[in-house]
């Protein structure tokens, strides 16, 4: 008799006795014969019992953990299941031992997504019981498969597969806000749980291991933000000697092969590069969504030569003045970029920073608005500017946004085209993805004012902006590469400073002082002075690129056990309060 799953039986079983283990996941009495649906995460297969074991099947219920045995046969050619991989064959069941009963479960686990009704809390409550369910499942596998292929290509290629600390040195100044350990053995000090395995994956690289990679936890305590997890985890890759060419095009091969070994598809590559400038002047965001083409257009000189006051005033004050066309027709629906959906966008443009926005649509060849007033202010010479310009064909939409400062303009329109576009959905390809590079090194903190990292402190200026860093840092540019898909931000790396003195200035930049480096910093700084060589990585963001490759939108379908949106553990109940005793008994820490 062989023991097997519940989705290997087929009609080469036909005949021969079968051991099984797994859940009860449908039961029908059908007077006499009495059906089981028997399931673990491999398939399920369908169980009759019938003569005397029909009696001790009857208190059988859903989930019950059974183990059973018999005979294998065929189904009634009107029975058979073809969508099932154990549709033909049955199993008549002459054992049964019933291991564990089970509550009524709080949700149907059924495999239709359809129609799964459970909300995200109970599903978040019960994950052990949500993860039994045939979607889950595979979003689970389809995790493994590409962790599997990714291992396999670092092996392959000569890297050391490492694992750096995870209980670390508090860098509070230079970065979010971080989870801190207490040390019982040590009392009144704490460790750090590390945002990035940055600073010990660059020690590696010094210490002569030149091609390290890990799938690496990290843990933000940062602010709740759509798509985040306080803990996540990272493809983390770092080398020796290399370039930012060279470390792209290694991503590109990793990629490549997860295309064709998981998705069966081919990824063209070299892929696409974009400097952060371009990005933000013709996307208005550091992370394009290239699927849809509807460039960020500048208008104000065309808008300056109008007689529209709301877009002159703007140009007046120094401002100026950026528009984009939209198809208004997609998938079976025609104008769906109507009135009322251009209200939602101006709610979007408000959200972000902006008074308002003015929308024109393409009509009969020619520019018309509601209400008609704005298309005659503009003026018809303009208009048929602006028609060129955009490259706005009939039924488009275009949107017209102005403000005093660039920057927030090109985030709102950003914003924008991503709403509308992702709306419209005419995607010119399933994956579009490109590398934004040349990223400025340092930007303001939008509370403080103050310098900080565009990425990390530990990101190498370009040589040709390294002589600013002193006298006009925000002018120097970094050696820092952002991989992006479908909008989404997938990774981002850099080359690494392997200078003591240029780092020591960088940390400067951002208002550390001297003393606070030597604190925060002096075992990284020694280190450098021991023979740094050139040095380079990336962390992709691995819980984000399984779930754009499975185009879903929430990192936690692919995660075992996810926070809820307020970081809460609905399964455990965490974060929990600790005894004030307890507290001061093992960590001597005293609250309150």
């Amino acid at each position: 008799m062989q023991v097997l799953d519940c989705g290997s039986l087929n009609e080469k079983y036909i005949g021969k006795e079968a051991e099984l283990y797994g859940w009860c996941r449908y039961k029908r009495d059908h007077g006499g014969k009495l059906f089981i649906d028997l399931a673990d995460r491999y398939g399920i297969t369908q169980l009759v019992f019938e003569g005397k074991i029909l009696n001790d099947a009857g208190e059988i219920g859903k989930e019950y953990v059974l183990r059973v045995s018999g005979k294998v046969k065929a189904r009634e050619e009107d029975t058979i299941d073809r969508t099932n991989p154990t549709g033909t064959i049955e199993l008549y069941v002459t054992k049964l031992e019933i291991i564990n009963a089970s509550r009524v479960p709080p949700f149907e686990i059924i495999e239709e997504k359809k129609k799964f009704l459970a909300n995200e809390e109970l599903r978040l409550r019960y994950r052990y019981l949500d993860l039994r369910r045939k979607e889950m499942i595979k979003r689970i596998e389809f995790r493994d498969k590409v962790a599997k292929e990714v291992r396999k290509f670092f092996w392959e290629n000569g890297f050391l597969e490492l694992e750096t600390p995870t209980l670390v040195k508090d860098t509070y100044e230079t970065g979010s806000k971080t989870f801190l350990v207490p040390s019982r053995t040590n009392p009144g000090k704490f460790y750090s749980l590390p945002q990035s395995p940055q600073i010990y994956k660059q020690l590696c690289i010094i210490s002569g291991l030149d091609k390290y990679f890990q799938m690496a936890r990290a843990y933000r305590d940062e602010d709740p933000r759509e798509d985040r997890q306080p803990e996540h985890t990272q493809i983390d890759i770092e080398v020796s000697f290399k370039d930012e060419r060279q470390i792209q095009e290694l991503i590109e091969n990793m990629l490549k092969r997860i295309f064709k070994e998981v998705l069966g598809k081919e990824l063209k590559i070299p892929l696409r590069h974009l400097t952060y400038a371009e990005a933000m002047s013709n996307y208005g965001s550091d992370k394009p969504d290239l699927r849809f083409d509807n460039k960020i257009v500048d208008i104000t000189e065309e808008a300056s030569r109008s007689s529209y006051n709301i877009l002159k005033r703007v140009i007046e004050s120094g401002g100026r003045v950026k528009a984009a066309a939209f198809s208004a027709n997609f998938g079976t629906s025609s104008a769906t970029l109507d009135k009322n959906y251009m209200l939602k966008i101006i709610d979007v443009a408000k959200l972000a920073g902006l008074k308002g926005l003015t929308w024109l649509f393409v009509k009969n060849g020619e520019i018309t608005s509601d209400p008609e007033s704005i298309a005659e202010s503009l003026g018809r010479q303009v208009c048929q500017e602006l028609l060129s310009k955009l490259n706005a064909n009939e039924g488009d939409v275009i949107i017209i946004c102005s403000d005093a400062s660039e920057t927030l303009l090109l985030d709102v329109m950003g914003r924008v085209r991503r709403e509308i576009g992702r709306k419209i959905g005419a995607f010119k390809s399933e994956f579009e993805l490109l590398w934004v590079d040349n990223f400025p090194l340092f930007e303001k903190d939008e509370v403080t004012g103050k310098l900080k990292p565009s990425h990390n402190p530990f990101t190498a200026p370009t040589k040709a902006t390294e002589k600013f860093i002193e006298t006009a840092p925000e002018k120097v540019l970094s050696r820092q590469y952002d991989l992006v898909m479908n909008g989404m931000e997938m990774g981002s790396g850099s080359i690494r400073i392997n200078d003591a003195k240029m780092q020591e200035e960088a940390l400067l930049r951002i208002g550390m002082s001297r003393e606070s480096i030597e604190k925060n910093f002096g075992f990284l700084l020694e280190a450098l002075r021991y023979g740094a060589p050139i040095d380079g990585g990336i962390a992709l963001g691995f819980d984000r690129l399984v779930t754009v490759l499975s185009h879903e939108e929430d990192i936690k379908e692919f995660i075992l056990f996810p926070k809820n949106k307020k970081y809460e553990s609905l399964l455990d109940g965490s974060p929990t309060p600790i005894d004030k005793k307890r507290l001061k008994d093992d960590f001597n820490i005293t609250v309150g």
